[in-house]
C-alpha cells in the first residue's frame, strides 16, 4: 500500500484542485479580526492564500511537499510545514483561527481546541458518510463522519454555525457536515 506522502504527492502532480477558497471560510473568516491561522491539510494552499491575503500569519500544514511547493515561496505571511498529520502537535493557545476542509482527522479534535486562543474561530467542513447514495467523498468510511459527529465533537466551543447535508444541488453532490464555533474560556 502507498504511503499518504506517495499517494497525494501523486495526486497533486496529476489532478487539477480547486484553487478558490470554500464558501465556508470566505463567508466566516471575518469573525476573528486577524491574528495567526492554522490550515489543516492545507494542500495547494487555497485557504491559506486566501486568509494570508487578508492579513493574517498562516501555517499551512500538509502532507505532500508537491502540494505545498504550489504554494508561493515568498508569500511574507505564509509558513509552509510539510509534516504527517497523524503525528503533528497542534501548539496550544497559538492560533485565532484554523481552518480544517475537506481533511478528517479525529485525533487531532482535542489539539485543535487547544490550539485556539479564547475567542479564537474553528471552520471545519468535510465529508459526511453517505456512499450509499452514490455521492463523490472518500471511499474509506474512517475518513467520513457519522451524522452529528463533528457537532459533538466541538461541543466545548459555542456554535456559531452548523449543518448536514448536500453540498450543491447537483446530483450525487457530497454530503458534508459544516461548522463554525467560537472558543470561549
Amino acid at each position: 500500500m502507498k504511503s499518504d506522502r506517495i499517494r497525494w504527492n501523486e495526486k497533486y502532480k496529476t489532478k487539477s484542485n480547486p484553487t478558490d477558497p470554500s464558501p465556508i471560510l470566505k463567508k466566516y473568516y471575518q469573525l476573528t479580526p486577524g491574528g495567526r491561522a492554522l490550515d489543516i491539510a492545507a494542500g495547494n494552499g487555497r485557504h491559506a492564500l486566501f486568509l494570508a491575503d487578508h492579513g493574517f500569519t498562516v501555517d499551512a500544514v500538509d502532507i505532500s511537499e508537491k502540494g505545498l511547493t504550489i504554494i508561493p515561496r515568498r508569500h511574507p505571511r505564509l509558513n509552509r510545514i510539510c509534516a504527517d498529520l497523524d503525528f503533528f502537535d497542534i501548539p496550544a493557545d497559538r492560533y485565532s483561527l484554523i481552518v480544517n476542509i475537506r481533511y478528517l482527522n479525529r485525533r487531532l479534535f482535542p489539539y485543535i481546541i487547544e490550539g485556539l486562543i479564547s475567542g479564537g474561530i474553528l471552520i471545519f467542513e468535510t465529508y459526511l458518510d453517505n456512499k450509499e447514495n452514490g455521492e463523490e467523498g472518500p471511499l474509506r468510511r474512517d475518513h467520513r463522519l457519522e451524522p452529528n459527529e463533528l457537532l459533538h465533537a466541538f461541543l466545548p466551543l459555542r456554535i456559531r454555525y452548523y449543518r448536514e447535508g448536500a453540498e450543491n444541488r447537483q446530483k450525487h453532490a457530497p454530503s458534508v457536515a459544516s461548522l463554525v464555533g467560537i472558543k470561549i474560556i
